[in-house]
């Protein structure tokens, strides 16, 4: 073969493959132009005349339709928003109103606007109850509001409404389970065996108040057994024992008149020459009011011994207060 030959193929087909880029590069700047493709492949989405598909725009229209809420719904969302902000206030008013309600209950009893049956027995003992419970149960449903309604807002302040009715009801089974523990008694002596009586004074104040306790020590018994207070004083509180001083009792008698009005008693009887102090404390809540006889006199052998009796006016059980009472005054005399 003629090598010129040779050279014509291949000019040819430069030629050729010359002529077909220029037309790829004229189609090119046609599509520039004119602003259509004329690729002979089509978009999935799309139409062979370039629109997308019906489906896809439909598909978009529902999304943005029901993306917006209807003028019933959002009624519906405002109004459930406003009635839980309205419950939430509520169950804040009942809470606060909870310990209120303890506080008229006893203060009232105190200031003689009802007898202590009313103040301790209905009010504290029976409604008091059913008021924490209610108020529970409205912090419960409080709790309840805030998680299901969106923006969940209100927990703080439900947590406020279940947490007074809840201490409330603690101290409640606290204060049973206390009384259930120690001796139903309400006389308290730190000599059972001879214990100080009191005098014709104090007994005529206290047979002022109906229902007043027996002053009888002595042979006096308590439930649910009928044992011997003075058997369950011993047992319940064995560091009860008559306080054995240095000092002469005419010092001691002064030291212990002073504590008494430190302490906040009032004083009924002050006889040094007989060595017997009287008083009364009262309680801050309900008023209770509890009578205190001290008998102090000379120990064998110098210094002297002061015997206190501490003795509820009314009621079963002191849940320990007469007997908390005598180790204040005790621990002060002993300083």
């Amino acid at each position: 073969m003629d090598p010129s030959d040779g050279k014509k193929q291949n000019d040819g087909s430069v030629a050729k493959g010359a002529v077909d880029n220029t037309g790829a590069g004229i189609d090119d700047v046609t599509d520039s132009v004119t602003g259509t493709k004329t690729s002979d492949s089509t978009p999935q989405n799309a139409s062979p005349d370039g629109s997308k598909n019906t489906s896809d725009n439909i598909s978009k229209t529902d999304k943005i339709t029901h993306g917006k809420p209807t003028p019933e719904k959002r009624g519906l969302r405002e109004r459930l928003l406003r009635a839980r902000q309205l419950w939430g206030r509520g169950a804040l008013g009942m809470a606060v109103f909870c310990p209120l309600f303890f506080m008229a209950a006893a203060l009232g009893t105190k200031w003689g606007m009802w007898d202590l049956r009313t103040g301790f027995g209905t009010l504290t003992r029976t409604i008091g109850p059913r008021l924490l419970m209610a108020t529970m149960a409205v912090g419960v449903l409080s709790l309840i509001w805030a998680f299901l309604i969106r923006p969940r807002r209100g927990f703080f302040t439900a947590f406020i409404v279940m947490f007074i009715p809840l201490s409330g009801l603690l101290y409640a089974g606290y204060m049973r389970g206390k009384v259930a523990k120690l001796p139903f008694i309400h006389d308290v002596s730190t000599d059972t065996q001879k214990p100080p009586l009191f005098t014709e004074t104090l007994m005529n104040i206290r047979t002022q108040t109906p229902g007043v306790n027996g002053a009888d020590y002595l042979g006096k018994t308590a439930p649910p057994n009928d044992e011997l207070v003075s058997v369950l004083q011993v047992r319940a509180y064995p560091d009860i024992r008559p306080i054995i001083l240095s000092d002469s009792p005419d010092i001691t008698y002064g030291r212990a008149k002073s504590i008494i009005q430190d302490m906040g008693w009032k004083l009924h009887t002050d006889k040094p020459e007989t060595g017997i102090l009287e008083a009364t404390e009262t309680t801050f809540w309900y008023g209770f009011k509890d009578d205190v006889i001290i008998r102090i006199k000379p120990a064998q052998g110098g210094g002297s011994i002061v015997d206190i009796r501490s003795l509820s006016r009314i009621g079963g059980s002191d849940i320990g207060a007469n007997a908390n009472r005598i180790r204040r005054f005790t621990k002060r005399l002993n300083r």
